[in-house]
């Protein structure tokens, strides 16, 4: 019998046992075991504030060589060893669009445009999300919104921003929706505590975890504490963004990752999920954050969520910036894990986290 012929017979013998005997019902199929999604787990890395580059103030000497690749090299590790990895990406992708931010005789006003090519400091660092709802996002109009969505689309990294722009992905059985929100006109924002705590909702009904990335808060050195009110920050409102990060947990998100303050602020667990006000400046290459410093030096977030949400456990890796804007693991530690230790303890006695000597946090 040749192998063809074989096999026929082989199939035919084994659907004939597998068939129920005459005046039977074949059984029905044996329901899948429920999932405990408290004994799923998602890893996150997050970091701030990051400027790849820019062509606009420095022509070609404002854009890092071989198209970015080597800006992340020195902290990607953490990056591909992630679940998800998130940053915040500070200011739109494009090719030659003019800006409309600044006036020509601005001395105090900054408008970025990183080249689309720089996607591929993205992709070598295994970046999975970005948040691009920020003050910068919009400084090509809205022209640069949509070329950063297709330059990221191309790349295959998922973003949020723009109104309606979230990011869903599928990772280890669990469902995991990215949202972005800041103080402008093109995104969600943190002005709008109905607005946003809707959005936040509706996605909460949707998947199984929530991530909310929070652009909001004054700038600079002296803003490294929150306070109860409305910041400001040239001439705008800049949010209430603990009253903020709140209402976005209390209306169903798990993990709040805050930026836009430049600095680092203080963090703290709020009904079992982590707000990291501000994760500080992770890259400015030859833009901002140059030098060390409290806005050249910043932290890593690793953060272990269950898939309900809660979080497991938690670590911070600080990092500096080096002359050229570039992170670089900081051994020495110099600002990253006393800063957050310190603001989380003085700006909430009550639920700040607590920052070991290794970065692991406890709450």
């Amino acid at each position: 019998m040749n192998p063809e012929a074989r096999r026929a017979t082989w199939a035919c013998a084994l659907l004939l046992l597998a068939a129920p005997a005459r005046g039977q019902e074949a059984a029905p199929p044996a329901p899948a075991p429920a999932v405990d999604r408290a004994s799923l787990r998602l890893r996150v890395v997050a970091a701030g504030d990051t400027m790849l580059g820019s062509d606009l103030r420095r022509g070609e000497k404002g854009v890092p060589p071989r198209d970015g690749e080597g800006v992340l090299r020195h902290v990607r590790e953490l990056f591909l060893g992630a679940d998800l990895a998130f940053l915040n990406l500070e200011g739109p992708l494009a090719d030659g669009l003019p800006q409309k931010k600044c006036r020509p005789d601005s001395q105090s006003c900054y408008p970025f445009r990183m080249p689309t090519r720089l996607t591929r400091a993205l992709t070598a660092a295994g970046i999975d999300v970005v948040g691009n709802a920020n003050n910068h996002a919009g400084d090509l109009g809205p022209e640069g919104l949509d070329s950063t969505i297709r330059a990221l689309d191309a790349a295959g990294v998922k973003h949020a921003g723009k109104l309606g722009d979230e990011a869903r992905l599928e990772l280890g059985g669990l469902r995991i929706a990215v949202l972005a929100a800041h103080t402008g006109h093109c995104c969600l924002s943190v002005l709008d505590l109905e607005a946003l705590t809707a959005a936040v909702r509706r996605a909460a009904g949707e998947a199984d975890l929530v991530i909310l990335s929070m652009h909001a808060g004054a700038e600079g050195v002296a803003a490294r504490r929150i306070p109860a009110k409305m910041e400001r920050a040239y001439g705008e409102d800049r949010g209430e963004v603990k009253k903020a990060a709140r209402a976005a947990i209390e209306a169903g998100a798990d993990l709040v990752l805050g930026h836009g303050p430049h600095v680092l602020r203080g963090m703290e667990v709020w009904q079992g999920r982590l707000i990291a006000y501000s994760l500080g400046n992770f890259v400015g290459y030859r833009q901002f954050g140059l030098g060390g410093g409290p806005t050249g030096t910043s932290v890593m977030l690793e953060a272990t969520l269950d898939g309900e949400g809660k979080l497991v456990s938690a670590r911070l890796h600080p990092v500096a910036l080096d002359r050229e804007g570039v992170p670089h693991p900081d051994r020495k530690a110099r600002y990253g894990l006393k800063d957050v230790r310190e603001l989380s303890r003085l700006d909430f006695p009550e639920t700040g986290v607590k920052v070991a000597r290794d970065g692991t946090l406890s709450w």
